[in-house]
């Protein structure tokens, strides 16, 4: 899954800069790597990518059907393990980040000034 998210966002910003694009798709790749550690979709359940561009702005925006355990936390990281830096990845490479909880799942999203 991981993977396809990466090669689809390098895809569809086949013409823009490739520090935009290289941006996007680290970004892009650590939301999906959480949506697959940390919701349903790593029983089978579906992730949506949606990539926006508006003015200067590049958003990207990934849901997910809900989380299965407690969600990720951009400060969480332990310098013991392997895992636990993605959000904060996000937090360095995005000029704005955020997340939504509703009744179809978690939103995350991130913004690239391009």
């Amino acid at each position: 899954m991981v993977p396809g998210v990466r090669h689809w966002v390098c895809e569809v910003l086949g013409d823009f800069p490739e520090d935009i694009r290289d941006r996007m798709e680290i970004i892009a790749s650590e939301y999906a790597t959480n949506c697959v550690r940390h919701s349903r979709a790593a029983e089978g359940g579906n992730i949506r990518l949606r990539l926006t561009a508006e003015g200067e702005r590049l958003r990207l925006e990934i849901r997910d059907e809900g989380p299965r355990r407690e969600a990720p936390d951009v400060w969480a990281a332990d310098e013991a393990v392997d895992f636990g830096r993605g959000l904060h990845i996000v937090a360095q490479l995005a000029d704005v980040m955020g997340d939504e909880i509703s009744s179809e799942g978690r939103l995350a999203w991130a913004e690239v000034k391009a």
